[in-house]
């Protein structure tokens, strides 16, 4: 969302594709956030660095026609994907999107919440970010965000291919600069962007056996980071190519050894503006 050239995974239509895999993954856990924060019916939602609009159609399902849900992002070729999945999903009344950074959006309206996904991690200074976007938020609003840390456990019985790439992963996102361990600097970035320390709630997501969507998650991810991770001085396992086999490859491993998997853990965090 800022001008920060961090986002390691690329801006193509493969990523988009990837995009839709992790949403139908990680939506349960975003609208469990986003209700326990507190957006209901009839509620003005900003998501910001919307993408192809998974966030804000999500939140658009939360406040219903009587509400209204803009999205943000800097990503012209995304949005217009999240425009048309609008008006497919027919919600495009209250559901729409603009193409801008933060630092570039104005408006003369206030909002109930400030919302996002996978979106802090990416900012030079996330506080800050906070910070800004407060602007549009009405005294007493929502600020609600969904992140992640990666590596904090991977396969029982160990699964050395799925963790080796999934260090990895982490490794072009650190070197990248977007910190794979977000979800741990919540509470102190809440702080300094001026709101009380927030309520955080962490859960993993979990897979394995044939077919589990972990496997062409995990995969995705690292391919798409494949061009910044060679950049950065990073090289796959031996023998592993990065391409359309890598996902029958790590659920063939996993699956060999009967492995439970773990993938990132996701926090959610949530606080109120002062009054």
């Amino acid at each position: 969302m800022s001008d920060s050239d961090n986002y390691v995974l690329g801006q193509t239509g493969q990523e988009q594709e990837r995009l839709l895999l992790q949403a139908r993954i990680l939506r349960p856990f975003t609208e469990r956030y986003f209700r326990a924060a507190g957006i209901g019916p009839g509620m003005r939602v900003l998501d910001v660095g919307s993408g192809i609009g998974d966030v804000a159609l999500l939140a658009g399902d939360i406040v219903g026609p009587g509400g209204r849900v803009i999205g943000l992002d800097r990503d012209a070729t995304a949005l217009a994907r999240a425009r048309r999945r609008a008006d497919e999903q027919g919600c495009s009344s209250w559901v729409s999107f603009q193409t801008t950074t933060i630092e570039n959006y104005s408006t003369t309206k206030q909002f109930d919440a400030v919302v996002g996904r996978y979106i802090l991690l990416y900012q030079p200074d996330a506080a800050a970010t906070i910070r800004e976007l407060m602007r549009f938020l009405k005294p007493g609003g929502i600020v609600a965000f969904h992140e992640l840390v990666f590596g904090l456990a991977g396969t029982f019985p160990p699964c050395e291919l799925w963790d080796q790439i999934a260090a990895l992963v982490g490794e072009v996102f650190r070197r990248g600069g977007a910190p794979p361990d977000f979800g741990h600097r919540l509470g102190p970035t809440f702080i300094d962007a001026g709101l009380p320390f927030p309520t955080i709630v962490a859960e993993a997501v979990m897979g394995g056996g044939p077919g589990s969507a972990v496997f062409p998650w995990l995969a995705a991810t690292m391919v798409n980071t494949a061009p910044r991770m060679r950049e950065l001085g990073l090289a796959p396992p031996d023998g592993i190519a990065l391409d359309h086999t890598l996902s029958d490859k790590l659920e063939e491993a996993a699956v060999a050894l009967g492995c439970q998997v773990q993938g990132p853990m996701q926090y959610g965090a949530w606080s109120r503006k002062p009054v």
